[in-house]
């Protein structure tokens, strides 16, 4: 695994090493030992110049094809630094374009050393594996080296990396704190520059115009109490562009079918359906303001118009992006409760 800083005019490097043994002893059966993380460190002008310094003193042959994931500071997410690192990707034959790409700002040396549960090798970490804890808890997407290059090509286009912290107070291991990584929130970048990072409970209405959201939770609130809570799982969303007093206007719709897991006060479905709804729309909505205020494209609306309406894009385009403006996004939202759990739905007459 790699990690990319930026201090002083100087690119940073950080390694970090995964013993196979221990690894193949697990899945064969034995007995777990604890896990040993190695962490190496160079700087240098350049990626590669920093990355050539680990090899005299690694003191064995270093196969880059193994490499799971890259991780870039904040401060290394500026447009040289990350043009740089993905030239040099692109050009060194071992280095797979399957690797997960996240965003952090914590120090870099901790990161690595937060290993998983029950002393499992980083090989299962979330660096590593994100993919397992997206299927049953979808919010932010993980995103892979390829998709990234993608993303960051396309002039329209705005990427979101996961943005990684450390959690400190959650999970304690033999009685002591155990410190664990954690997706909290997401940076959004474009044309290979960050163009800012925002909060997890700021960016809720991000997972539902994500692909392949698989089961994602909601808590419908009544009076601004919890009343339920439901699982989504596959929502389908579909945007849509058009004029309106000659500027872009979208429309967002999601179509989604919904369980209870959780229900604390006596609604009826179509009560929990309409609760139900408006949450979900009042998460979009909310994120659209966000990305108005930041002027970000979280909602990836330029590549949309780009892709639908290129003639209207390149009329209101400015270095790729559309200016986002309030009263551009209508909101709608069918929800559907298809199953209530074991305990059956009291549905009231009249409701």
């Amino acid at each position: 695994m790699l990690i990319y800083s930026y201090k002083d005019g100087q690119v940073i490097a950080y390694v970090q090493l995964v013993d196979f043994t221990a690894l193949a002893k697990v899945e064969a059966g034995g007995g777990r030992d604890r896990a040993s993380v190695s962490i190496g460190k160079a700087a240098g002008e350049t990626f590669n110049i920093a990355t050539d310094k680990i090899y005299p003193s690694i003191q064995q042959r270093v196969s880059w094809g193994h490499v799971k994931s890259i991780v870039f500071t904040k401060r290394a997410l500026q447009k040289d630094i990350v043009a740089d690192v993905i030239d040099v990707l692109n050009r060194y034959n071992e280095i797979r374009h399957t690797a997960w790409v996240y965003a952090t700002d914590e120090p870099l040396s901790e990161l690595f050393e937060a290993t998983p549960l029950l002393n499992a090798s980083s090989y299962y970490s979330l660096l590593s594996n994100p993919e397992e804890i997206f299927q049953q808890s979808s919010f932010i997407r993980p995103i892979r080296l390829s998709r990234l290059i993608a993303a960051m090509d396309e002039k329209a286009a705005t990427a979101s990396i996961p943005y990684l912290t450390i959690e400190h107070k959650r999970w304690t291991e033999n009685k002591k704190p155990k410190p664990m990584l954690a997706m909290s929130g997401a940076c959004f970048v474009h044309d290979y520059r960050l163009q800012g990072c925002e909060r997890r409970p700021d960016l809720e209405g991000l997972r539902w115009l994500e692909q392949d959201i698989r089961r994602t939770p909601i808590y419908v609130k009544q009076h601004g109490e919890t009343a339920a809570s439901l699982v989504v799982q596959r929502p389908k969303t579909k945007r849509a562009i058009k004029l309106k007093d000659g500027k872009p206007f979208f429309s967002i719709q999601v179509e989604a079918q919904g369980s209870i897991i959780e229900l604390r006060k006596p609604l009826s479905r179509k009560q929990l359906t309409r609760l139900g709804e408006q949450t979900v729309k009042r998460e979009i909505e909310r994120l659209y303001r966000l990305s108005v205020e930041r002027q970000i494209d979280m909602f990836n609306l330029s590549e949309q118009l780009y892709r639908s309406h290129p003639n209207i894009w390149r009329k209101h385009e400015t270095d790729g992006l559309i200016p986002l403006t309030d009263n551009a996004l209508s909101v709608n939202v069918k929800l559907v409760i298809s199953a209530s759990g074991k305990e059956k739905l009291n549905v009231r007459a009249g409701d």
